[in-house]
């Protein structure tokens, strides 16, 4: 079968790769995330229970959950002056930070 070049060919490899890192990514923002818990009730109260961004990554509620639950707590934070608290949410998440990123 002939494709042109400009049609998009999916690679197994970079999928592969590009799905570790997600995971990666999300176990990472778990673990701030229960951190937030602990030291900011808007964390507790907004997002859901247990580890939320490991099962956003195969459930679409469960996304809807999170990006729902992560604006209200940036709108939260940007309203009491701590997006420092907002931005722990995100921390060692980027691509320097976790060896998996292709």
């Amino acid at each position: 079968m002939n494709t042109p070049d400009n049609q998009y060919r999916p690679d197994p490899a970079q999928e592969a790769i590009e799905l570790t890192y997600e995971a990666a990514v999300a176990r990472v923002q778990d673990a701030n995330l229960a951190r937030l818990r602990r030291e900011d009730e808007d964390a507790d109260r907004l997002f859901p229970p247990g580890p939320a961004f490991t099962p956003a990554l195969v459930d679409d509620d469960a996304m809807r959950r999170i990006g729902v639950a992560t604006e209200a707590y940036g709108a939260a934070k940007n309203a009491a002056g701590r997006m420092d608290l907002f931005h722990r949410l995100f921390e060692n998440t980027g691509d320097d930070d976790l060896p998996w990123n292709g």
